[in-house]
C-alpha cells in the first residue's frame, strides 16, 4: 500500500522543490519506494502548480497522484484545483493567510492551518513558505523527524543554509489549528 501527497499553489512558490525534497527524504533516510512527480500551468509563475509524492514499501505501479492522503495548500488555487480529490479520512494542511476558504471539502477531511506564509516572512524572505510547510507537514505525519527534514532541505536547497535551517524548524514547531476557515464573505450583498 502506498501512500499520496500532494503540494499545491501556484508557480513561484517553489512547490515542486518541496515535493523533490520530500521524495528524497522518505527515498533516502526511511528508505520507502518513492515517485515524484509535478504539475505546473505553461505560464508557471502565479499558474496551477503542485509537486506529487508517493511513496510505499512496495514497488510503485503508477506514478500519478489521484487520491492524495495528505494535501498541502500553500494558495487558495491549491485548495480550489485539488480539493475534490480529497475524501473522508485525508488530512489538508493549509495555509492560514493564503487559503480563506476550504467549504468544498468534504466531510470527514481532517484539516489543520498553520501560519505557513507569516513564519517564512518572520524571516524576511516569504519563499521560504515551501521549507516552511515541509517542516509543518513532517510534523504533522510524524514521517520524519525535524533532523532528518532538515538534512534533506540542506542537502537539496543548500543556498540559505541559515533561513532553511531556521524556516523547517519554525514549520516543524508551529502550532497547528484544527477546523475548517468559513468560506469567504461575499463583498456585497
Amino acid at each position: 500500500m502506498s501512500t499520496e501527497i500532494r503540494i499545491a499553489g501556484v508557480g513561484s512558490q517553489g512547490l515542486v522543490t518541496a515535493s523533490i525534497i520530500l521524495a528524497e527524504a522518505l527515498g533516502i533516510v526511511r528508505d520507502f519506494e518513492v515517485i515524484q512527480t509535478q504539475f505546473y500551468a505553461s505560464n508557471i509563475q502565479g499558474g496551477s502548480s503542485c509537486g506529487d509524492v508517493i511513496f510505499g514499501r512496495e514497488k510503485i505501479i503508477f506514478p500519478w497522484v489521484m487520491k492524495p492522503d495528505f494535501l498541502v495548500a500553500l494558495a487558495q488555487d491549491g485548495i480550489r484545483t485539488h480539493g475534490a480529490a480529497m475524501r473522508p479520512g485525508s488530512t489538508v494542511l493549509a495555509d492560514e493567510l493564503m487559503v480563506s476558504d476550504l467549504s468544498m471539502l468534504a466531510p470527514g477531511v481532517d484539516i489543520y492551518r498553520a501560519p505557513l506564509t507569516e513564519l517564512a516572512d518572520s524571516l524576511g524572505v516569504r519563499k521560504c513558505t515551501n521549507i516552511v510547510a515541509l517542516g509543518a507537514l513532517a510534523r504533522l505525519t510524524g514521517l520524519l523527524t525535524l533532523e532528518q527534514i532538515a538534512a534533506a532541505v540542506q542537502s537539496r536547497a543548500p543556498g540559505r543554509p541559515e533561513i532553511n535551517k531556521q524556516a523547517v524548524r519554525l514549520g516543524y514547531e508551529a502550532k497547528l489549528k484544527t477546523g475548517a476557515a468559513r468560506a469567504a464573505e461575499p463583498a456585497f450583498g
